[in-house]
């Protein structure tokens, strides 16, 4: 076949498969609002045409609008459910911003505790458990140190405001559960 007429072919397929390209676009964006058009259009000519006159035979129109008391019950359980929770949503948030966080104490100092046989360490002796005494051990004196993880005094200033508080309690009745 002739070059010329093949670029002339190859010309009008591309002409071709863009003007598709371009229907196809077309027929997308307006389906789905011609579809919308003709359902407004019928839910207005049914409004128009049908409920408005069954509303207007139903004869008092005001009883229309009057709720039901099942409606009334629920709409009053769920203000107090959310009273409720705007109470309970204000004292975690007052724990949460007076919470004041005490700093962990120091490693525990265990050099005290008597050596060790054997690379074996034995755990410490229970305060309240009596202890067994193997032979050549001797009682421990009385004047034995306190343990080392007991807070010592707070030093020559013992001034309240220095000194570590426990959170407060809001002073607030707890919130009201609805039944």
């Amino acid at each position: 076949m002739d070059p010329q007429l093949e670029r002339k072919v190859e010309t009008i397929r591309n002409l071709v498969d863009s003007y598709m390209a371009i229907v196809n676009k077309c027929i997308r964006d307006l389906m789905p609002k011609t579809i919308m058009h003709l359902m407004i259009n019928n839910v207005k000519d049914f409004i128009n045409a049908e409920l408005l006159a069954q509303l207007y035979s139903a004869g008092d129109q005001n009883a229309l609008m009057d709720e039901s008391q099942e409606q009334a019950q629920r709409r009053d359980e769920v203000l107090r459910t959310h009273q409720a929770l705007k109470e309970a949503l204000a004292i975690i948030g007052d724990i949460s911003t007076s919470t004041i966080t005490v700093p962990v104490p120091p490693p525990v100092d265990t050099s005290w505790v008597g050596g060790s046989t054997g690379g074996r360490r034995s755990p410490p002796p229970s305060p309240t458990a009596p202890r067994r005494m193997s032979s050549g051990q001797r009682p421990a004196p009385r004047g034995a140190p306190p343990p080392p993880n007991r807070p010592g005094p707070l030093g020559p200033f013992n001034n309240s405001a220095d000194s570590p508080q426990a959170p407060s309690r809001p002073n607030r009745a707890p919130p009201s559960i609805p039944r």
